[in-house]
Formats: structure tokens, C-alpha cells, sequence
């Protein structure tokens, strides 16, 4: 997987009038295009064990684990991505939960646009390169340091949230 690109969005915009705040990344899924999760052995658990707290992410199934159960069916690792960036967020005391995973229209196969909201925009962009690097430590089963990440998260909402200081 690699991360094309990286659009900090503020105001109304393609993905949403009502959620001025989001993250727009493209996302190459290179071989994973041909994986979804429900493909990759182990990946659920491993997904379940580090995120429980994703229990509460409903979904398009409207329900308590509908992201689990999407998981367990098979997604796109786009669509993972989406819910580990707002989860690294919310976990850092951040109050987001909007997000879109597509394909943009004449794109070659493989890549998306993945969209979540942020409340800091330097939190935003941690997330999105944060997620691709946890997903991919779960594609592979490597151990991955997520508190480390969620630390990093609070620092930076805290150096941002009422202005920074200059030296």
C-alpha cells in the first residue's frame, strides 16, 4: 500500500456541506486490491485484539460489531483504514466519526479515496499515515506500538486546539 496523497479539506466540499473538517486521502491498495479482509488469515482477530474498542463502529450494518461483521465478510483494507484513522482519533480524546472509502471515477483499480473527518487538522493527517502503517502491520502480523501512536495523537491535539506557541 502506498498513500498518494494526502488533502487537509475545511468548508463544504465533494464529501460532505454539513462536515466542513475531513481528510482526504488517496490510497493505492497495490496487492491488496486482490485481498480483502476476509482473505487474509487472521486479519480479523488481529484487527479485533488491537481496536476492541471498534465494537461501537456500526457501519453500513446499523448495529453494535457491524464493522467487525463487514470485516469478517470481506472489505476493502481502504474501508479498514477509514475506521483505524477515526478510532486513533477518538481514542486520543477527539470527537470524530464521518467517513467515506470510494473509487474515484478513471482511477486504475486499486485506488481510493479515503475521507474521515478530524477536529485538528495536524491530528488528521497523523491518523491517515498511522492507519496505513497499522493496517499493513495487521496484513503482515507484525506487532505494532498503537499507544505510541494514540500518545502522539493527544500531543498534537493539545499543541493545537487553542493555537501554538511560538518559540
Amino acid at each position: 500500500m502506498k498513500i498518494l496523497e494526502i488533502k487537509v479539506l475545511k468548508g463544504p466540499n465533494y464529501w460532505s456541506v454539513r462536515r466542513p473538517k475531513l481528510i482526504q486521502m488517496k490510497l493505492d491498495l497495490e496487492e491488496l486490491e486482490q485481498s480483502p479482509t476476509n482473505k487474509i488469515p487472521g486479519f480479523g482477530e488481529r484487527l479485533e485484539k488491537l481496536f476492541p474498542t471498534m465494537i461501537e463502529h456500526r457501519c453500513s450494518e446499523a448495529m453494535r460489531g457491524g464493522f467487525f461483521k463487514r470485516v469478517d465478510e470481506g472489505t476493502w483494507m481502504g474501508h479498514v483504514i477509514e475506521h483505524i484513522a477515526l478510532e486513533l482519533q477518538t481514542l486520543a480524546g477527539m470527537d470524530v466519526g464521518f467517513g467515506r472509502t470510494r473509487t474515484p471515477e478513471g482511477e486504475i483499480e486499486g485506488v481510493y479515496y479515503v475521507v474521515f473527518s478530524y477536529m485538528e487538522e495536524d491530528a488528521g493527517v497523523h491518523a491517515a499515515q498511522a492507519s496505513v502503517n497499522i493496517a499493513q502491520a495487521l496484513v503482515d502480523g507484525k506487532e505494532y506500538d498503537l499507544a505510541n501512536d494514540i500518545q502522539q495523537l493527544r500531543e498534537i491535539r493539545e499543541d493545537t486546539r487553542l493555537g501554538r506557541l511560538c518559540p
